[in-house]
């Protein structure tokens, strides 16, 4: 993910703080958006384009072993 994404999180989170709290704002974007990204790190996600990729590639194995199993078959 991008670091656009990460500092408009931070920013809408730190916008729903008290006006008290708005002098340590930049301070409490930067430790969000720290939060944020290793939150997500430890989720272990992927694009959906490896995903994609990686389902092209398991039905073409499929592919190929069915044409193994089919020669073998004969």
């Amino acid at each position: 993910m991008d670091n656009d994404k990460f500092k408009k999180w931070s920013e809408n989170f730190s916008a729903i703080l008290p006006k008290s709290a708005l002098e340590v704002k930049e301070d409490i974007q930067k430790n969000l958006r720290v939060l944020v990204k290793e939150a997500i790190q430890k989720m272990d996600l992927v694009e959906k384009s490896e995903v994609e990729a990686l389902k092209a590639e398991i039905n073409h194995l499929k592919s190929t072993l069915n044409e193994i199993r089919s020669k073998v078959e004969k």
